[in-house]
């Protein structure tokens, strides 16, 4: 069970701890990436044209049968685009989970057990580190192939020693409390006391990690698809579309414009939900994105206005001591 500073404050002084909730970056993101969903599913189970064959004239502009137009071969725009943001959207939460995995359990590991395994494990991190995430992604579809698949295992595999280390350093600070002690003193198996009691002490840096990995990971997608080492053709990809459809740029420069979008707010919502997911779980004075007004805060007295005596004070000290003078 995780105790927070809050709820032991409130604890001692007998209040109720005040409810906390999430800010307008958390649903602002979490909005987003809802709206791409529910167009994802939408396009994935009833799309109302074949994202694959011809449904209008090329190059069309928006009307009433296609929202966004068509593309260079009369596909319609919309429905691709719902899909290619659907493509990203799962490489980017399947590569970012794949890290937390892999780097949550070795960063437990090096932050718990120290030592020479500790600092193999951070060896190997740097290393792992120092590497471009869109190289080791192009060597990995080099040796197995392209595709969304092989992009997610190269992806994972890059960020996790990302979360090793943002994960080994609350295990650390934890490993010495108390309550660790307790347990491993009363004789639990380390794997049980890594489960139950440092793990659910240290979610908030690994959920903030995940949207901020996640929204790392469209970009690199979206790079490698417009260099033609991510998704491959005839599967949609906002990098591939915007790679494509460069030479038709004057004749429809919206075929160039809505996936530019599409990766932008990806990027951005999961970018929000970082920011709103940090300002939830662990609150700082100001929250980093806040649409409400902010409270003047009073000044803090200081030791010479305290030191200071009052006006109506010194009135009555000049009167008791006038009565003491007076003559009986």
């Amino acid at each position: 069970m995780t105790v927070t500073r809050e709820l032991a404050l409130a604890n001692v002084a007998g209040k109720r701890p005040a409810r906390r909730r999430f800010g307008p970056a958390f649903w602002g993101g979490a909005g987003i990436l809802g709206v791409i969903l529910i167009l994802a599913g939408w396009m994935s189970f009833w799309p109302p044209y074949d994202p694959f064959a011809a449904s209008g004239l090329p190059l069309g502009g928006p009307s009433g049968e296609h929202l966004l137009g068509t593309d260079n071969l009369g596909r319609d725009t919309f429905t691709r685009l719902a899909l290619a943001a659907r493509t990203s959207l799962v490489i980017s939460g399947a590569a970012a989970l794949l890290g937390a995995v892999i780097g949550t359990f070795f960063g437990l590991i090096a932050g718990y057990v120290g030592g020479w395994i500790d600092a193999v494990i951070m060896r190997v991190v740097d290393a792992v580190l120092a590497l471009p995430a869109i190289l080791v992604a192009l060597v990995v579809g080099v040796v197995i192939g392209n595709g969304p698949w092989p992009l997610i295992l190269a992806l994972g595999l890059v960020f996790a020693p990302g979360f090793a280390r943002v994960m080994r350093a609350p295990v650390i600070a934890l490993r010495e409390r108390d309550f660790v002690l307790a347990a491993t003193i009363s004789g639990v198996r380390p794997a049980r006391v890594i489960a139950e009691h440092l793990l659910p002490n240290v979610l908030t840096p690994l959920f903030v990690q995940f949207a901020s990995v996640a929204s790392q990971v469209v970009l690199i997608e979206a790079a490698l698809s417009y260099l033609g080492q991510g998704v491959q053709a005839p599967e949609p990809s906002a990098g591939r579309m915007i790679s494509e459809f460069t030479r038709f740029m004057q004749l429809q420069p919206l075929l160039i414009i809505l996936p530019s979008l599409v990766i932008i707010l990806l990027s951005a919502a999961w970018n929000l939900l970082a920011d709103g997911l940090q300002d939830y779980l662990a609150p700082r004075r100001e929250p980093a994105f806040s649409l409400g007004r902010r409270t003047k805060r009073r000044p803090k007295p200081t030791a010479s206005d305290s030191s200071t005596p009052s006006t109506h004070d010194t009135r009555s000290e000049k009167q008791q001591s006038r009565t003491e003078k007076r003559p009986s």
